[in-house]
């Protein structure tokens, strides 16, 4: 999902709730991690409708969120 005003659809057709209010997917501000096991998000689709939370320089962090927890749950399957 690329530009400022990401398109949510895919994220909805696989099941994600996405906040009415806000627009902001379910997930987990840590991991980054949805409701849907093995989906995250990542960059501006993070902010929902609010364009100016997230910029390169602190949406760049969503992708180490991500590794982090993909190698946690390999490490806790022996994989």
């Amino acid at each position: 999902m690329t530009g400022w005003r990401p398109d949510a659809a895919l994220l909805t057709g696989l099941g994600v709730l996405t906040d009415p209010e806000t627009g902001i997917p379910a997930h987990d501000p840590a991991t980054m991690a949805t409701t849907i096991p093995g989906v995250y998000i990542a960059g501006m689709i993070a902010a929902g409708y609010n364009a100016n939370k997230i910029f390169i320089e602190n949406g760049r962090e969503h992708g180490a969120l991500i590794a982090a927890h993909l190698t946690a749950e390999d490490r806790a399957s022996g994989r």
